[in-house]
């Protein structure tokens, strides 16, 4: 089981998570070489799904691999605290949006769904924070709620 580390390093919080590779080979693949080169971001929490950090992949690192249009793997539109789910949007798939987005949502909290405005985008379940995270991770999830966009860093474990 390949393991990688979500880092918050404005709050030296480390968040470990396993990839999903029996269920989502493909997104789990493209996800694994993307972090190859440590990955250096920020999570905003999401409008309209719950509890989750959003965090957009950028369009040069992911727009060649598997990720640029990867097929459905795993699929769920009900996250569950701890998961992490990969959705691909095309450019133009919705009005004024005129790059792809290559989102990994980083679930922490329960009740969410992946309900938006224009309906039900499921997304590709590819990994899940080990459970002796799921706490510090929330806590992280609750100040992108509370403070707005957070520094976070993906790089394999």
């Amino acid at each position: 089981m390949r393991t990688f580390i979500i880092e918050f390093p404005k709050d030296n919080v480390v968040v470990r998570a396993n990839l999903l590779d029996e269920k989502a080979p493909q997104t789990c693949e493209a996800f694994w070489n993307i972090i190859e080169v440590p990955l250096e971001t920020s999570g905003k929490h999401a409008m309209y799904t719950g509890k989750e950090i959003s965090v957009q992949f950028p369009q040069e690192r992911c727009g060649s691999t598997a990720l640029h249009e990867v097929r459905p793997e795993n699929q769920t539109c009900f996250p569950q605290p701890g998961e992490l789910l990969f959705t691909y949007v095309g450019a133009y798939a919705w009005e004024g949006m005129p790059k792809p987005i290559y989102d990994v949502g980083c679930f922490y909290g329960p009740d969410a769904r992946t309900f938006f405005p224009m309906g039900w985008l499921p997304g590709n379940k590819f990994a899940k924070v080990w459970d002796e995270d799921l706490e510090k991770f929330a806590e992280m999830g609750t100040k992108a709620s509370n403070e707005g966009i957070q520094p976070m860093v993906f790089k394999r474990g």
